[in-house]
């Protein structure tokens, strides 16, 4: 496909969400102010530009896409931050349309749009090196689409096979697609050249010109890949894809080898404006389980309640005394009516300079251990792997947020009491409005213990995944939904009509109206493939919040 169509169908899937000079939250007509109406081709753009826009956009670096790509939705569903009020139904499981295409319109203009030309220009170059750097952030993009939505306009792109209507493939395509591409560019960075090194450094936000890291990246991906599709594990052996052998191959050298995060730096951090818009809080289902096991990241990622709060019965908790967030789909009131406090709450810690995480080398580790406990692999036993992704996670994050918390220390002493703590999730407690309260739905420690079931394991290493994931809300929630740890609390307000079982809770974001109205054939051949994949137990089906997706298999448990 030449550099002008494939831009055109970008463009046609993805409306630019590159709105210039907002300057504050918008809560009404979002889709429109959120979208811009010039078009700039980035074929045109330099070749460093364009690789960098990719891997920069794969954590989106602008406002207005940013709140648009995962803060009104997957954010919220992953349970690591929650809105503060009740202007967005997305907030209380009344999935938007208009504030639901965030994530579909990012991946196809800044992140497919890029990597697909620039692979197919590559390899005419002879650059295959090159190359593999953009399989694997096409890989990375593809994931976090997927595990939004579903089923996806892809081969149909790459193969040009229409200019008007672009045909959708199933998840387990698009994961059979993103496996192939991992393999590919393993064995093409092992083999790059040194002229090819040298054009790396002038755009690897990522590794660092290293390509050795970028070898990292793509075993981290295939075990991540291996072990979401653990529910399918004989589909894919059907197809040819043995997911253990997989994830045996990739384990000797993931991101635990180097222990290093990859972030990106120099970019803007837009988490801090949402909380500036007040259009963003903490989530309860991460601060009480942090605040129950006594987590010493909790002031890394939080700070306590930014003002009093005082509740129905009078009842004031003061300024800076508690961590406290927002319980998801509680039916909050309105932003700034009378008794709203939900902007009091906890706050995220961060600014505009954070780095921009993209993967987190401590989720190699509880990786690791799924894959040891799952299906043996590898001669460390599931207990030291879980122990050290706990404790790289804590240095880790205190590296990349210590100065930004003002926490110069964690102790190993710290570090060993948290890992041997017993103690479960706190109960909820809502310092506004007691009926949001709860008590606990997660009861495991921290400690290790191997005479615990499988399954009490499992929770265990999903657990400390998930705090240590934060803010990577697409992975996080993506592993809640597989293995259903940790616990979240049940929704107390459900304005799905429905389309959400309040117990399941949201399984998939749903297709925007903007896809409806660029692809409506291939949308409709896409929720077919969609129905073709799901598993539903509660009568849900169709372009649904409570439809599930093909790994989220509910006719299979863990094990």
């Amino acid at each position: 496909m030449k550099k002008r169509n494939i831009f055109a169908v970008s463009s046609m899937l993805a409306l630019a969400v590159m709105g210039s000079g907002m300057l504050s939250s918008c809560t009404d007509d979002f889709e429109d102010l959120n979208t811009n109406k010039t078009q700039v081709d980035p074929g045109d753009l330099p070749f460093a530009a364009q690789c960098a826009e990719a891997m920069n956009y794969c954590y989106a670096p602008h406002q207005n896409m940013f709140q648009f790509w995962t803060n009104l939705t997957i954010d919220l569903y992953g349970g690591y931050f929650q809105t503060p009020h009740g202007n967005f139904t997305n907030c209380d499981m009344g999935e938007n349309r208009g504030h639901s295409g965030g994530m579909y319109e990012n991946y196809y203009l800044h992140i497919f749009n890029n990597t697909r030309r620039n692979i197919t220009n590559l390899e005419k170059q002879s650059k295959p090196g090159l190359a593999a750097t953009m399989r694997i952030v096409q890989a990375v993009g593809t994931m976090q689409a997927t595990d939004a939505y579903g089923p996806l306009a892809y081969s149909s792109i790459i193969n040009a096979e229409s200019e008007t209507t672009y045909r959708f493939d199933s998840q387990q395509k698009l994961y059979e697609q993103m496996l192939d591409d991992l393999d590919k560019a393993i064995v093409d960075l092992k083999a790059m050249s040194d002229e090819e090194k040298v054009s790396l450094a002038t755009y690897d936000t990522w590794g660092g010109g290293d390509p050795a890291i970028w070898v990292q990246i793509a075993n981290t991906m295939k075990l991540r890949i291996a072990l979401r599709l653990s529910k399918r594990e004989s589909e894919m052996a059907a197809d040819g894809y043995d997911l253990k052998a997989i994830a045996t191959a990739a384990a000797d050298n993931t991101l635990a080898v180097s222990g290093k995060d990859i972030v990106i730096k120099d970019q803007s951090n837009e988490l801090k404006r949402m909380f500036e818009w007040l259009d963003c809080g903490m989530n309860a289902n991460l601060v009480t389980l942090m605040v129950g096991m006594n987590d010493p990241r909790l002031p890394l990622y939080m700070t306590k309640n930014a003002d009093d709060i005082t509740n129905e019965k009078g009842v004031t908790t003061p300024k800076g005394s508690v961590y406290c967030g927002i319980r998801y789909a509680s039916g909050m009131k309105q932003k700034g009516s009378d008794g709203w406090y939900g902007y009091k709450m906890s706050q995220w810690v961060g600014s505009y300079n954070t780095p921009l995480p993209i993967f987190k080398a401590a989720e190699a580790y509880f990786l690791l251990a799924e894959a040891k406990l799952r299906w043996n692999i590898g001669g460390t036993s599931v207990k030291d792997l879980y122990e050290q992704g706990i404790r790289l996670s804590i240095k880790n994050e205190l590296a990349y947020k210590g100065s930004f918390a003002g926490i110069e220390n964690i102790s190993d002493a710290d570090i060993n009491t948290y890992i041997n703590g017993t103690t479960g999730q706190a109960d909820y407690v809502d310092p506004g409005d007691s009926e949001h309260n709860c008590k606990a739905v997660n009861t495991l420690g921290v400690k290790w213990d191997d005479a615990a079931s499988k399954e009490d394991q499992l929770a265990r290493i999903q657990t400390q995944k998930y705090i240590a994931l934060f803010p990577l809300s697409n992975e996080g929630w993506a592993e809640q939904r597989r293995t259903g740890y940790p616990k979240f609390f049940v929704a107390l307000v459900n304005k799905s009509n429905g389309a959400v079982d309040t117990q399941e809770g949201v399984r998939r974001v749903i297709y925007s109206s903007n896809a409806y109205d660029t692809n409506a054939e291939g949308i409709k051949g896409g929720i077919e493939l969609l129905n073709k994949e799901n598993t539903s137990k509660k009568g849900i089906s169709g372009d649904k919040g409570g439809t599930h997706l093909w790994w989220d298999n509910a006719n299979k448990g863990n094990f």
